[in-house]
């Protein structure tokens, strides 16, 4: 079905260029939409993930027109994650369990973001880079511009029909309608301790080829694989209280409690890192706010995050993006998108964040990640089921 809204007259601004923004506008620009592109950064830049992309994410990029430019961009083909408990029991998850694509793929946010930001760029989508989101100016309840300040000190105002905020974690769209008079409360956070996420890339690391590995430790756990050009993609998420103990230092929390961690002792003794480590605060998981404004809505992590130890992070975000293209193709009014975008994503995802909020406890309480990764060990079906709940209904 084609959308009522005429779309030579329909202009839709997108905040943030990463991968629900970028997916939301190409699948957009490829039903003729008008599409606006903002993006804070100029790419490629480094970002802070986990950097696993699912193999259920193929579909998307297939859809997209990226996936053989995702495959020759160098990243490794991931056949196995492995959980470690802090004495080194191990259980693991071969990506087949997803489906037969031959392996996740882990690959550098620098690389996948540019090349789905090229592919926006070949249909048309105008992508303004460098710009930050200052505030928004309404007409009634609707948001009808955007005021934005270049990097260089310039300004400009961007008009719209429909807004996203794809602006991740920061949620800077929806936290600025929060302050207006047309606010829509926000849904309360799952957790209210603070945590803090640590990422670099790492040379020299004791790392089997086609294995992602996760570690649990005190206060938080920590994920590793390989990318592209030999190199290994570290990230880790700390309570703040432990960050703290260690005074905010990446290399100390490694040493110090990380290296508690049986298995991680042993990937990354010999361990270096080849980029400065990049670190930000995480409030909360769960659902947030997907309409903070009638005509504003949010995709990716600003709608939901998902603990990243499920390694669907990107699969939510393209997703996500999917089933917001598909509302705003088929209907013809804020209202009527509002209201369809709003139902698939409970039914997408409600089950997946549930069940994850569970997991949560195990993440981040060393003894209760030794005693659920031993129950897993003894077969193949209690893992299935418990990895399947984290991914699609229809996988």
């Amino acid at each position: 079905m084609k959308s009522q809204i005429p779309n030579p007259k329909s202009q839709i601004v997108i905040v943030g260029a990463g991968p629900a923004g970028t997916s939301l506008a190409i699948r957009l620009a490829q039903e003729n939409y008008k599409v606006c592109l903002i993006e804070r950064e100029r790419f490629p830049r480094q970002k802070l993930c986990g950097e696993f992309i699912s193999p259920e994410c193929f579909r998307h990029f297939r859809e997209l027109g990226v996936f053989e430019e995702m495959l020759a961009a160098g990243g490794e083909r991931i056949v196995e994650t492995a959980f470690y408990a802090a004495s080194g029991k191990r259980v693991g998850v071969p990506s087949k369990w997803f489906n037969d694509e031959g392996g996740a793929l882990s690959l550098s946010r620098a690389e996948m973001d540019f090349r789905l930001l090229e592919r926006a760029k070949s249909l048309g989508v105008e992508i303004l880079e460098e710009f930050s989101v200052v505030n928004l100016s309404y007409e009634k309840d609707e948001i009808r511009l955007v005021n934005l300040r270049a990097r260089d000190g310039g300004a400009k105002e961007v008009f719209a029909d429909l807004f996203v905020d794809a602006t991740g974690r920061a949620r800077v769209l929806g936290k600025l309608a929060e302050k207006q008079k047309f606010q829509i409360p926000n849904t309360k956070s799952q957790i209210s301790n603070r945590l803090v996420g640590f990422k670099t890339h790492l040379e020299n690391v004791s790392l089997e080829r086609g294995v992602c590995e996760i570690y649990f430790f005190r206060g938080g756990y920590g994920g590793l694989s390989y990318v592209e050009n030999g190199l290994a993609n570290f990230c880790f998420l700390v309570r703040a209280g432990v960050v703290r103990e260690f005074s905010s230092d990446a290399e100390q929390i490694i040493e110090n409690l990380i290296f508690q961690n049986k298995r991680a002792a042993e990937t990354l003794a010999r361990a270096r890192p080849v980029r400065d480590w990049l670190a930000v605060s995480v409030d909360g998981f769960g659902e947030k706010n997907l309409r903070a404004a009638e005509n504003l809505f949010a995709v990716g992590d600003a709608g939901a995050f998902i603990d990243p130890f499920t390694g669907s992070g990107m699969l939510m975000a393209l997703e996500s993006a999917e089933i917001l293209a598909a509302a705003v193709i088929e209907n013809s009014s804020a209202e009527t998108i509002a209201e369809k975008y709003k139902t698939e994503h409970t039914r997408r995802f409600g089950r997946r964040l549930f069940v994850c909020s569970l997991l949560r406890r195990a993440a981040f309480a060393p003894a209760l990640a030794q005693i659920l990764i031993s129950a897993l060990s003894v077969g193949n079906t209690p893992r299935k089921f418990l990895a399947r709940a984290t991914r699609p209904r229809e996988v």
